[in-house]
């Protein structure tokens, strides 16, 4: 009777898996439909609780009362999930400013538009935020109300969220959701949760409340190449060009930094030869003709590189031309070929740059132009300068006049800063954000933590295997780690300060907060482990390599107005810190099984080990439940809705419902047995990463954006 609640959470777990892959063939509403609101599936949800409660009861109740209300907290969630599915409504609204023009959902009282806004980025044209002002009148009261994205409106039961809006800016779409009895129950339940966690934390051993402790400080930390004869600008006049402000990304940045990620983006490395990025993009920029015969094109697919040139790694612009005809235009690939529409991108992206059409420089409020744009709209005294000021800097560049540049380049920036709005271009943040783009922190630190980490590792199981235990290892490793961390820090701060928001919104930045994560762990158990600083310079190490990936998107943009919540930092800060835990488990495991298979002397090496991950694993596990939930509040507050069965949010759950397995083993005593449990660690980490990448790769969702 006793397995019978695990038996039938496996089943639950193989089905949810098995529904994001229906999923991707069938659609959302074939899923929803036939498993997630089904009604064999609410009775296996109702079956695993009650059974794993009924099995329990006494025993958790008479000497485990926290984790009695642990489980209990889930079933009061369960019943608001069911409350909400039974008694609640949702439907939408559809606004004009002369009055309703579509309603799905009955609502007792009148509502109208006002007045729809759209609020800008400072100096851009980039949304901030979306907002209705709304007139409601029940009966003889009358008022005024305001809906924008993360501010619902709450009136007699009902919840209005911003979720759309018309193109001419005259009229509104709001969701609304009626949902008087599940909030609150489902809220209880989160609370409940909270206050049942801590108090399992706080109620073990010494070392548990050392480990509570310490992460205590981190969530309050975390809360709150040779000469080239090619022409270019010099060093001096780079630094003045890229200085100058552009909108790009969706915000105002230094040319810079346009620069950095266009060197990036054509030769996989942010400078080239001895050129600097604002050289690099002056040359292409002014100098074409000379720069396409530089062999700085990188094409990952090598079937391409072939088709272009023969026996060449990097690629010149002038390959991909053969008598002014573009080859790429004449392939026997696909069309939608991932090679092909690479290096289509680059090669456009290049030749982009010879007219300045990329250059959008020119600012008239919070519109920015560049010099090939239509200019009817903007004012006759500036129409001829921005039209003839690309073609300006190419000739003055052609008369070699360096002073007349200097002169041309600052005479721009006093223009930026009369024709854009008050406070859009900081000089304090421009000095900041180039000297950022010069601070790679992530393809710095990745090669030295990988490898000082490797080093180290090596060294520790040498030791252990000859008996001839060498302490500077350990230092080594727990010097790098902090200088490591010093280092990481700066550049979040940096990258915090310039991007004015916490820098977790896509997946370059998330990986770079876990590896923080992993260093902040590290410094606060490492000192009293041999082998956990030369862990947590690897797993840092390894996260910063992913985040340099191609996949990773290291460019900063402003956030979407949906993503300005505190509930998503909080959400991505505890889902991080747990991922960073568990990485430390399945690091322990491997470590273990070194250990166990290469030395008949290691029995007390791996059991140390077991406990050490039995330690971590409660506040792994405690903070994903956390995090999964935070996410759960965000939802509803910024969509009316606690859980979307987003694949994301799937695979989430069922990582929670794996490692939760490895906490139960006064019933499931296999765990209690070191070897296995190590293994468990490995295989199960592979959960995290189908949430974290594989999710994003196979099935897309919500999600995408990070």
């Amino acid at each position: 009777m006793r397995k019978l609640p695990f038996i039938l959470l496996i089943i639950l777990t193989m089905i949810l898996a098995i529904a994001t892959f229906a999923e991707r063939r069938y659609g959302t509403p074939f899923v929803t439909h036939h498993f997630y609101s089904s009604w064999w599936m609410m009775t296996l949800w109702a079956t695993v609780f009650i059974t794993a409660l009924s099995s329990c009861v006494h025993i958790l109740f008479k000497k485990r009362k926290p984790a009695f209300l642990f489980h209990c907290a889930f079933g009061i969630i369960l019943a608001g999930a069911l409350t909400t599915f039974t008694t609640s409504k949702r439907g939408q609204i559809h606004l004009r400013e002369n009055g309703m023009i579509e309603s799905t959902i009955e609502i007792p009282f009148a509502i109208s538009l006002s007045k729809f806004e759209m609020d800008y980025y400072t100096g851009t044209k980039t949304p901030a935020d979306y907002i209705s002002y709304l007139s409601i009148k029940d009966d003889e009261k009358i008022f005024d109300a305001v809906v924008s994205m993360n501010n619902i409106f709450k009136y007699r039961g009902f919840r209005f969220y911003q979720a759309s809006y018309d193109s001419d800016l005259k009229g509104t779409v709001l969701s609304v959701s009626y949902d008087p009895y599940g909030i609150a129950v489902t809220y209880a339940g989160y609370l409940l949760l909270l206050l049942s966690m801590i108090w399992l934390l706080t109620c073990k051993n010494g070392n548990f409340r050392r480990l509570i402790r310490s992460l205590g400080i981190v969530i309050l930390v975390i809360i709150p190449g040779l000469a080239s004869a090619q022409r270019t600008l010099t060093k001096e006049e780079a630094k003045a060009f890229g200085r100058l402000s552009m909108y790009y990304n969706g915000r105002i940045v230094p040319i810079d930094t346009y620069a950095h990620d266009f060197t990036r983006k054509i030769t996989g490395k942010s400078s080239y030869k001895n050129f600097n990025a604002v050289q690099v993009l002056a040359g292409w920029m002014f100098f074409p003709e000379e720069w396409q015969e530089e062999p700085m094109i990188k094409i990952k697919d090598k079937e391409i590189r072939q088709f272009i040139s023969e026996n060449k790694n990097k690629l010149r612009l002038s390959d991909f031309f053969n008598a002014r005809i573009y080859k790429l235009s004449y392939t026997n690939f696909p069309a939608q070929h991932k090679g092909i529409r690479e290096a289509d991108e680059k090669i456009s992206l290049l030749m982009a740059q010879r007219t300045g059409s990329t250059l959008t420089a020119f600012p008239q409020g919070n519109h920015w132009y560049a010099c090939t744009d239509d200019l009817s709209e903007v004012r006759s005294d500036d129409t001829l300068f921005i039209s003839k000021a690309f073609l300006m800097m190419h000739e003055t560049l052609k008369q070699e006049n360096h002073e007349a540049i200097i002169h041309l380049f600052e005479k721009m920036s006093v223009y930026q800063y009369k024709r854009t709005e008050e406070g859009a271009i900081s000089p304090t943040k421009t000095k900041l954000e180039i000297f950022y783009n010069k601070f790679d922190a992530a393809s710095i630190l990745f090669k030295i933590n990988i490898g000082v980490g490797i080093l180290t590792f090596a060294g520790f199981i040498w030791g252990f295997l000859t008996g001839r235990k060498k302490r500077i290892f350990k230092s080594l490793a727990y010097i790098q780690i902090i200088h490591s961390m010093a280092f990481l820090s700066l550049s979040v701060g940096l990258r915090w300060y310039i991007s004015s928001h916490i820098p977790m919104s896509n997946g370059y930045e998330t990986m770079i907060f876990i590896s923080w994560c992993i260093m902040i762990v590290t410094i606060l158990f490492g000192r009293k482990s041999e082998f956990i600083p030369s862990m947590g310079l690897l797993l840092s190490g390894f996260a910063l390599l992913v985040a340099t990936l191609g996949a990773m998107n290291p460019g900063i943009t402003q956030l979407v107005p949906v993503l300005q919540s505190p509930w998503l930092s909080i959400h991505v800060s505890l889902i991080m810190i747990s991922y960073s835990l568990f990485g430390f488990m399945m690091f322990n495991g491997i470590t273990a099984l070194i250990l166990y298979f290469t030395s008949g002397k290691s029995r007390d090496y791996v059991v140390r080990l077991w406990k050490i991950s039995r330690i971590i694993s409660y506040p792994a596990l405690f903070t994903l439940a956390a995090g999964i939930f935070v996410g759960a509040v965000w939802a509803n507050v910024s969509w009316g809705r606690y859980w979307g069965w987003d694949p994301k949010e799937v695979w989430a759950l069922i990582t929670m419902l794996v490692y939760s397995f490895a906490m139960h083993d006064q019933s499931l005593k296999i765990f209690r047995k070191p070897i296995f449990y190590h293994l468990f660690t490995i295989v199960a980490f592979l959960s995290i990463i189908m949430t974290y990448f594989g999710v994003s790769y196979f099935f897309g969702g919500m999600h995408s954006y990070q």
